[in-house]
């Protein structure tokens, strides 16, 4: 299970973790500049999902993902979204 408090490896860009129990791996994860929400948020913090990027907070900064391994099952970050609405302020465990 990746630590959200360790720099992320560039040169594997994938983070797993888990999202109510169940696995989660973050797929193609690249570094997010873009809006955010104010509120503070430790690492592993799931800061946002506008336009359908999954936002969190890590030590490298925000990042993002366009899809998702959840539970064995693989969906775009619109379909996690879509199907688990309030991510937003979940902390994502280390």
């Amino acid at each position: 299970m990746f630590d959200f408090q360790d720099e992320i490896d560039w040169n594997h860009p994938q983070i797993e973790t888990t999202y109510l129990g169940k696995p989660l791996i973050l797929k193609d994860i690249y570094r997010y500049e873009g809006p955010i929400t104010l509120q503070y948020l430790p690492y592993g913090g799931i800061q946002a999902v506008f336009h359908y990027h999954l936002i969190i907070h890590t030590k490298s900064g925000f990042i993002a993902c366009d899809q998702v391994i959840y539970n064995g099952v693989l969906l775009s970050s619109e379909e996690f979204i879509r199907k688990y609405p309030h991510l937003v302020n979940h902390i994502l465990p280390s």
